[in-house]
């Protein structure tokens, strides 16, 4: 059985971390701290992934969760200190409203909007964000532009179980790849683990780790919308009953071979799953396939409720794709 305590721990202390598409630093260095002692080699690539292998037996599966997250970057300082913003991703102006923002450098505002617009037309050109400056000379000093952040929100308890707050969306999935690669390299297995760099803003490291890496085959892990909430997005995913087996995103459908492989592996682990179809989905997983000639690539989504930038999550679904993970990865 998986330590449910222990990918608890590490998804709480990641997600404490700031890293928007492109300043994925931290969070990369805090999650290779998890895995480094199993791998045989360990580096950064050019994109900024963090890659790991570790050498053994069988075919060469590559576990693959991207470690970004959406956000936003000051772009402009007007006269009074006030910072503007574009998004980093897929982030909703509107979810911003009153809301704190950290950016990497540790400097906390609050996003306010121009009272003349009306809520249902807010846009990014309406934000504005108050660091505390008094001029523009000092907010350019506190916050030079270019500089990027995120949504400032703790992860919080919900029960035994349950996980709510921002970046869960993928330090979960992160949480599931480390596991499942100390568990294969413990097993003497050929595998290796990407943390992906700028999935965000079109998962512009995946693929280019994928060419590094060659594998035989390859499993996304990442969050798809759960469909359990008043009037949510027709999707046939619930917290609590379990992993989802990709079938298809808007990045790639899952080789007929693979989905096979992934159903018959939960059955020996006896793991219960769903069914993951999500035609206006983004994962790195097509990046991956289109990846060299060519690349065999599944995908282990868990079922994450989403409100604004915030998601909740189920603990037992992480433990239960672990188990599905290490699985499908051995015996491929």
């Amino acid at each position: 059985m998986t330590d449910i305590g222990g990918l608890k721990a590490r998804i709480l202390h990641w997600a404490e971390v700031v890293a928007p598409s492109g300043s994925e630093g931290q969070v990369r260095e805090a999650l290779l701290g998890a895995i480094r002692a199993a791998a045989d080699t360990v580096r950064v690539d050019a994109l900024g992934n963090a890659i790991a292998t570790k050498a053994g037996e069988g075919k060469h599966v590559v576990l693959v969760a991207h470690a970004d997250e959406p956000g936003v970057m000051a772009i402009h300082a007007d006269e009074q200190g006030f910072l503007r913003l574009i998004a980093i991703g897929d982030v909703p102006a509107e979810a911003l409203v009153g809301r704190m923002v950290q950016f990497t450098n540790g400097v906390t505002g609050v996003v306010g909007v121009e009272s003349r617009v009306k809520p249902q037309d807010v846009g990014f050109e309406h934000l504005f964000v108050d660091v505390g400056a008094a001029s523009q000379a000092e907010a350019q000093r506190l916050v030079p532009l270019g500089t990027a952040g995120v949504v400032q929100s703790p992860v919080v308890e919900m029960g035994p179980h349950r996980l709510a707050g921002r970046a869960l969306d993928n330090r979960a999935g992160c949480a599931v790849a480390a596991e499942a690669f100390l568990r294969l390299a413990a097993m003497g297995r050929k595998v290796s683990v990407v943390f992906t760099a700028q999935q965000a803003v079109g998962s512009r490291g995946a693929g280019t780790a994928a060419y590094q890496l060659e594998p035989d085959l390859a499993i996304v892990v990442d969050a798809a919308p759960a469909g359990d909430m008043p009037e949510a997005p027709r999707m046939a995913l619930r917290l609590g009953q379990g992993p989802a087996l990709k079938v298809m995103d808007g990045t790639a459908v899952v080789p007929l071979d693979v989905k096979h492989h992934l159903e018959e592996s939960a059955r020996r682990a006896g793991v219960e799953i769903q069914y993951e179809v999500w035609p206006r989905g983004q994962s790195d997983a097509g990046a991956v396939q289109l990846s060299q000639a060519g690349v065999k690539v599944g995908g282990v989504s868990y079922p994450a409720r989403r409100s604004g930038m915030m998601q909740v999550i189920d603990l037992r679904d992480l433990d239960a794709a672990v188990r599905w993970v290490v699985a499908a990865a051995a015996s491929w």
